[in-house]
């Protein structure tokens, strides 16, 4: 999913959700980002504290390549983003 992208489809949920990545049907807490010359990387972690979607849409902010591609390292591997699903409490990107 491209950054421009995925800023429109975050703009209009709740803040304090949770961030989480789902991986062999593990939560892992989404607790960082980086920037590389052609990804923002989500970095997932089974240590740290979860980031809010605040949190994270105010780091994304930051980044004005909107043509980038999101995606999230995990477990020393990337995945490509191309979703996500809302429970109460937590958004789980897939």
């Amino acid at each position: 999913m491209r950054l421009v992208d995925f800023k429109l489809s975050l703009a209009d949920l709740k803040s304090d959700f949770n961030t989480f990545f789902e991986s062999k049907n593990k939560l892992l807490p989404i607790s960082s980002i980086k920037k590389t010359s052609q990804n923002i990387v989500l970095i997932s972690s089974t240590t740290d504290k979860p980031l809010t979607l605040g949190q994270l849409k105010k780091l994304l902010s930051s980044f004005s390549d909107e043509r980038l591609v999101v995606s999230v390292a995990s477990e020393n591997q990337t995945h490509l983003i191309f979703g996500y699903r809302l429970t109460q409490v937590q958004i789980i990107f897939s």
